[in-house]
């Protein structure tokens, strides 16, 4: 599902500092690897905050959004290695 992202200048500002691109993370919640609602919390929109992973070379995107229908809000993402 593509989803419509809002508000990505903060995701763009931790993704210079962080080494990864809005595509990226984009991608990460319209193709992820893995989905998780853990611990499960409420957004500023209304619905549930989500976990997306999705592995890019030898390292894993954790991009952290709020989903609501077809809407997406990221909140931030970083790397975890595998």
């Amino acid at each position: 599902m593509a989803y419509l992202f809002h508000d990505t200048a903060h995701i763009e500002k931790r993704g210079r500092e962080r080494g990864f691109t809005t595509e990226q993370a984009m991608l990460t919640i319209n193709e992820p690897a893995s989905i998780l609602k853990t611990p499960p919390r409420k957004g500023n929109h209304g619905d549930y905050i989500w976990l997306f992973s999705r592995a890019f070379d030898c390292r894993m995107l954790v991009v952290i959004a709020e989903v609501k229908a077809n809407e997406c809000w990221i909140i931030t993402a970083y790397w975890k290695e595998q």
